[in-house]
């Protein structure tokens, strides 16, 4: 069973050329929704309409529980506070899927530049819900970890031929 604790959402809270990679963590849920955008063609030749997936447009709901000093809340909150819109509201975001082992070490992992919506505070609850949502195009690639600086390394084509290379030589990176 993969554990909820091995599936990470970080965002970035310096620059793409300096990143502070801070990982949500005061959240009770952490849901993933692939959103897939779908079209039907009713093709002469089949009785009936077939639909065929276009694309996804991920975006990630969550519902941040609001400790004063914690790394995420606070860089969170200004997203609030100032009603961040346009590119003010933009963020680099990474999900690392931790059940899943990179070749070579790290993890496999997504990065993507997002918008960050925020959407309810609930002070009763002391919660603070927003959305991540996913824009333009994802890049898969590696997360490592050293010390407490989080990288990552897109699979670029090259990557794949040098990794394929290797795995059928039967040699380890």
């Amino acid at each position: 069973m993969v554990r909820k604790h091995l599936i990470g959402l970080f965002l970035n809270g310096g620059t793409s050329e300096k990143p502070d990679w801070v990982r949500v963590k005061k959240a009770t849920q952490l849901t993933l929704a692939m959103n897939p955008e779908t079209e039907d063609y009713d093709y002469i030749a089949d009785e009936v309409p077939t639909t065929e997936l276009k694309r996804y447009k991920p975006s990630i709901d969550e519902d941040l529980t609001m400790y004063k000093g914690e790394k995420d809340y606070e860089m969170i909150w200004p997203y609030f506070y100032e009603m961040r819109t346009g590119s003010d509201a933009h963020v680099e975001c990474m999900v690392v899927f931790m059940q899943e082992p990179a070749e070579g070490g790290g993890y496999l992992a997504w990065k993507t530049d997002a918008v960050l919506s925020v959407q309810d505070l609930n002070a009763v609850d002391s919660k603070l819900d927003f959305q991540v949502l996913f824009g333009g195009e994802v890049a898969k690639g590696t997360a490592t970890k050293s010390g407490d600086a989080i990288s990552f390394a897109e699979k670029t084509a090259e990557t794949q031929a040098a990794a394929e290379s290797t795995a059928k030589s039967g040699k380890t990176a």
